[in-house]
């Protein structure tokens, strides 16, 4: 796990956790990503985080047919790079999806690395612990952040839903912890309890799910009667306390579909 930190200079800043583009797949819903990018692009304070898969990526060996994606791992690495390229200076960092872990298991190269160097911004391997601080004159006004594209989960949404929950085991009191890989969108509370100056503090975090730019038809999920990826992806405002005395910060939860 490596640990990457910011601060802003606003009160509040907004991220999009974006992965899951699967570019190559013919299931990859191309104007969709535009749209999501451009909203990024256009919004005040926004930023955003790499979460992995990316790329279809389908190998020789790999589970994804190498003969159904619409053009191969080199031109996909390529043709992300052009679609964030307009994103490129509000970009965070990128972490690793299993979709091009397939080359780093074949080849000993990882996908994203290239990303991040023609982007311009931080691999972080599989994992990332981040503190994003926010300006505001009484604390508390940082975010705690743990990203993992994550794996498993199977299809049910509960299914889902408890892997991500899983990964509080691994960093319990972050304020947002998000996971990719199961191409639905969804936050979920976690709430406890630490020890303040005066009083017991009641904390609440959330874990997020973030989404795909997967569409159904002609796709695995159709060929073997799986439910459909959700063609959503979503963004969260991060809002810093305005109070000493109590811990009032927020974290505004948005669903973005495809309009």
């Amino acid at each position: 796990m490596k640990f990457y930190s910011r601060k802003f200079d606003t009160p509040s800043f907004t991220l999009f956790p974006l992965g899951d583009f699967h570019y190559g797949s013919r299931q990859c819903d191309v104007d969709f990503i535009k749209q999501v990018v451009e909203r990024v692009r256009t919004t005040k304070n926004a930023y955003w985080c790499g979460m992995g898969d990316f790329l279809e990526n389908a190998i020789v060996g790999s589970k994804s047919d190498t003969y159904l994606q619409t053009v191969p791992p080199r031109e996909q690495l390529h043709a992300v790079v052009d679609l964030l390229r307009p994103i490129q200076d509000k970009g965070l960092f990128l972490i690793a999806g299993n979709h091009e872990q397939r080359s780093m298991r074949a080849v000993g190269m990882m996908p994203e690395d290239f990303l991040a160097v023609e982007l311009k911004l931080p691999y972080m391997g599989y994992s990332c612990m981040a503190y994003l601080q926010t300006k505001s004159p009484k604390s508390p006004h940082g975010f705690s952040i743990f990203t993992h594209h994550n794996y498993g989960g199977g299809y049910t949404p509960g299914g889902k839903v408890n892997r991500a929950d899983a990964m509080r085991r691994i960093a319990p009191t972050v304020d947002a912890a998000f996971s990719g890989h199961f191409h639905i969108t969804g936050r979920n509370p976690v709430t406890w309890y630490e020890n303040g100056d005066k009083s017991i503090l009641k904390k609440t975090g959330y874990n997020y799910i973030t989404g795909s730019a997967l569409t159904w038809n002609e796709s695995y999920a159709e060929e073997k009667c799986k439910p459909p990826a959700s063609l959503e992806f979503i963004s969260v405002e991060f809002i810093g306390g305005t109070r000493g005395d109590v811990d009032n910060r927020q974290q505004t939860y948005r669903v973005i579909g495809k309009e």
